[in-house]
């Protein structure tokens, strides 16, 4: 009898170790999902970063790039970025000056380009392969 008690005590205790709160993220994911907007920043399961410009109740498309759209199941949503990352996710732009390279870089780019001559011919486009 002790031995029935302590296995029902067990699984209850499974109950609200393990189950309980993963419905819990599960119910919060879905809530998310289903209350995205037009205009809000997204992150996709996949990685993929882009602002939401339509959706239904099954699908929402998304801007990835100027005039690129993707249509996604809103399950492949997997959060919704705050105004603040959403603003640091972009990067900065660079001034004329900086994206400009001086004399000096270019000198130091092709000091590296002459040093070793790939003496072991790593990555030169040569096959490595036997003709038959």
């Amino acid at each position: 009898m002790l031995f029935l008690i302590m296995i029902v005590g067990f699984i209850v205790l499974m109950y609200f170790v393990m189950i309980r709160p993963q419905k819990k993220r599960q119910r919060e994911q879905q809530d998310m999902q289903n209350q995205v907007e037009s205009g809000a920043r997204v992150m996709t399961i996949g990685g993929l970063y882009g602002t939401v410009v339509d959706s239904d109740e099954e699908t929402v498309t998304l801007e990835a790039s100027d005039d690129v759209f993707l249509v996604f199941a809103r399950q492949a949503i997997a959060r919704v970025l705050p105004t603040e990352e959403a603003a640091a996710e972009s990067e900065p732009e660079l001034t004329d000056e900086e994206a400009t390279l001086t004399d000096e870089d270019l000198e130091k780019l092709r000091s590296t380009d002459d040093g070793d001559d790939n003496k072991d011919n790593k990555h030169t486009g040569k096959s490595d392969r036997k003709e038959y």
